[in-house]
């Protein structure tokens, strides 16, 4: 079979008789279909210029495998009461909850976080801001 022909609906013709039959049908895709996502993970895309206030109930962990140029990652993941979705954890993120509420992932359950997203080089994140933490307390009665 040369570039010339094609087989289409079993019988040989043409391209441009194809091409012909092909665009004379009109064809319609409802398109929204693949901008809906079923993932169970809290996307900050989906939220942009949102902010939400959530009280972690779950630490879990998930391992992604190593790709191309990075090794395998295992990263934290919360769950939120009341909510469906999860929230993937990133490293600067992890610090600001080992910072607020310690390095134990028990010690993170039962806290209220705030959700903001920001836009990064390499697209939108979430920014987590401890809703719930002390504030410091300052000792001026330190001599110096």
């Amino acid at each position: 079979m040369d570039r010339s022909t094609a087989k289409a609906n079993g019988r040989m013709q043409s391209v441009e008789d194809w091409l012909n039959e092909y665009n004379s049908e009109e064809v319609i895709v409802d398109m929204s279909q693949f901008a809906q996502s079923d993932s169970k993970d809290l996307k900050a895309a989906e939220y942009k210029g949102q902010n939400l206030k959530v009280v972690i109930s779950g630490v879990s962990t998930r391992t992604y495998p190593a790709k191309e140029d990075q090794p395998e990652q295992t990263k934290p993941v919360l769950a939120f009461e009341g909510r469906e979705k999860v929230m993937v954890v990133s490293g600067g993120n992890t610090k600001v909850l080992c910072d607020a509420y310690g390095n134990q992932d028990d010690s993170w359950l039962g806290h209220q976080i705030g959700l903001s997203t920001k836009e990064w080089e390499v697209g939108t994140g979430w920014i987590i801001t401890p809703l719930d933490v002390d504030p410091v307390e300052f000792d001026d009665k330190i001599p110096f």
